[in-house]
């Protein structure tokens, strides 16, 4: 089927004269995960992963993707003819410059525009101008190959109150005109979804775990265009909607809007997110009159108010009750001889977060990993092919759910029986990592690269690494994973800031043997001032304990045994209420009984040995 699919394409590339095509991995959103309509990635080459780009010639069909998907990439592509580019590695070549080596002078590469930002496509084309080359856009050019694509989802708009929200809709819109006017700007077309969503405090479910609004949104002096599937408007919402000066208007009308506007008026548009067929209607309708900078509201939306915090405890509370019920399920399961697989597992886990109030969905398709398989850091399994939990090694649950009160995310790694010498240093050291980082403390203007380190000290000390990031910032009740701040080793100019929500995840994974990862989500907090600046650090949200049991406590320093114990004393009590006598006995022999021996406090709390 896949060949198929890669014949058909290169007939469309002879007829239209192009020597290589584009496969993007988005939508026209930008967005991570996407509807089954923009699954273009999925459906030219069965690759399920959550990033990466395809480019096929007459020759040569490739995936470029990062340090992630390696494995998965060998598992699910190795028996066709796409040929793996690794991103993220030293020896990584993006695929424009690989363009430049390969394609021929003079070359034509087609795109859908739609589905590929501004910033991407003019970098395309900077790089191909240096062997003569030109860009061609063909906006949903896959329509000729899947005659069945799916239209855009019609699930109903749903409101999210104030009580959650903690800002009205009108007060953000006042917010963002004041931005804009600053801006010397009087209008802003926003395509980021999770964006839309926090300004109107709407919410759907358009994507998968992810509850947004396929739409663009129009903020002028006075009004507010939403443009999306009509079909999704319930009388309830329109009132909303009116009430608030925001009319609705069909999806497709949006790249019609620039038509519209009255003469003079400057439109602000965020090239880094809004797609390239977008944009180029918006310029070429409004010459310089149209901006390109970024969006004021991705930094707003990561600055979480008091409301919003508050709701990100009550929902990692939550989860904290619903995974000490399944980590008891899981190792009571495997004691009277059952064996549960993979999915069987994630299932349970689904529905303990379903018990809890105000749930929505799974925030992410849930990585649960038994041994070799959690060595993919974002392993798929399915009820059709997955594995049997047995009583050994490692088990892996990364998971996260969608609550009204805000979005979670949370890895833990557990023995589920005996462990080899090897897998008890490997836990230990990326638990010491992730010790290091949520207790750090950084003054103020610190950028995420800075402080990625404090993770990786450990392994590294002992040889070992990890190629993903270390952290991500989190949405509220929208994506999984947010901007713009970012724990990881490249360099991006934002600095962590208070009230900032951000995972913590380092990880170690050894192909064909074990992979752990231990992940809470932390809360960028002021600690205070001095002479020498002002200073943050960080507070942790996750209310799910961390297995003493597999620490090698001779690699660990006092202060790290120390923060362990603090850490899973503080869940237990802040779980006791809500569990029952049996789960509040079994949560104690996992926290307070299992505490690490502390025997004096170090004076160098870097003293790993």
């Amino acid at each position: 089927m896949i060949q198929q699919r890669l014949a058909a394409l290169r007939s469309i590339m002879k007829r239209e004269g192009w020597d290589a095509v584009v496969v993007p991995g988005s939508d026209p959103h930008g967005s991570e995960d996407v509807p089954e309509r923009w699954m273009l990635r999925y459906y030219m080459s069965g690759f399920t992963g959550s990033y990466g780009d395809i480019v096929v010639t007459q020759e040569h069909a490739g995936l470029w993707t990062d340090t992630r998907f390696f494995i998965q990439f060998a598992k699910e592509l190795g028996d066709t003819e796409y040929v793996l580019h690794k991103l993220r590695v030293p020896e990584a070549e993006p695929y424009p410059d690989w363009m430049v080596r390969n394609l021929p002078a003079g070359c034509r590469v087609g795109i859908d525009g739609t589905c590929m930002s501004v910033a991407e496509v003019e970098s395309l084309k900077e790089k191909l101008k240096a062997i003569g080359g030109t860009v061609v856009n063909r906006p949903d050019y896959i329509d000729e190959l899947w005659p069945d694509r799916p239209e855009t989802p019609n699930d109903a708009i749903f409101v999210l109150d104030d009580t959650f929200t903690g800002r009205s809709t009108a007060d953000k819109l006042s917010w963002l005109r004041k931005e804009l006017a600053s801006r010397e700007c009087d209008s802003m077309m926003l395509s980021s979804l999770d964006e839309i969503a926090w300004v109107l405090n709407i919410r759907s479910n358009d994507v998968l775990y992810t509850p947004v609004v396929i739409s663009y949104l129009l903020v002028e002096p006075q009004s507010a265009t939403l443009y999306t599937n009509l079909a999704k408007i319930t009388p309830d919402v329109k009132a909303y909607f009116d009430a608030n000066g925001i009319v609705a208007m069909p999806y497709g009308e949006a790249i019609k809007a620039f038509d519209t506007l009255p003469e003079g008026e400057r439109m602000l548009m965020d090239g880094t997110k809004m797609n390239f067929a977008m944009f180029s209607q918006g310029r070429e309708v409004l010459g310089e009159r149209l901006t390109d900078g970024t969006s004021p509201v991705v930094l707003e939306k990561a600055l979480k108010n008091d409301v919003e915090i508050a709701g990100f405890r009550k929902a990692y509370l939550k989860d904290g009750i619903a995974q000490t019920k399944f980590f008891k399920w899981l190792e009571e399961t495997l004691a009277a001889g059952e064996r549960p697989t993979e999915m069987d597992a994630a299932d349970k886990m689904a529905s303990l977060r379903r018990e809890q109030g105000n749930y929505l969905e799974e925030s992410f398709a849930p990585i649960t990993a038994i041994g070799e398989n959690a060595a993919l850091p974002h392993y798929q399994p399915t009820h059709n092919a997955c594995s049997i939990i047995e009583p050994k090694g490692l088990y892996l649950l990364d998971s996260g759910g969608q609550y009204l009160e805000g979005t979670t995310d949370i890895t833990r790694t557990v023995p589920a029986g005996p462990l080899t010498d090897l897998e008890r240093i490997d836990y230990t050291l990326v638990l010491k990592g992730m010790i290091g980082l949520s207790a750090a403390i950084f003054p103020k203007g610190t950028r995420g690269a800075n402080i990625d380190v404090l993770a990786r000290i450990p392994l590294w000390k002992a040889y070992r690494n990890f190629g993903h990031g270390t952290g991500h910032g989190v949405g509220h009740v929208l994506c999984c994973h947010e901007g713009p701040q970012d724990l990881r080793q490249n360099v991006y100019d934002q600095p962590m800031l208070a009230r900032m929500i951000t995972s913590v995840e380092p990880g170690l994974y050894r192909e064909g043997m074990h992979g752990v990862r231990h992940e809470n989500m932390i809360l960028c907090v002021e600690k205070g001032q001095n002479e020498f600046g002002d200073w943050l650090g960080f507070e942790t949200l996750t209310c799910t304990y961390i297995d003493p049991s597999p620490c090698v406590t001779e690699l660990m320093t006092e202060e790290e045994k120390s923060w362990l114990n603090d850490y899973n004393r503080s869940v237990y009590t802040r779980l006791l209420p809500w569990l029952s006598e049996e789960e509040k006995r079994w949560l104690r022999s996992k926290t307070i009984d299992n505490e690490l021996p502390v025997e004096s406090p170090t004076d160098d709390k870097w003293d790993d040995e």
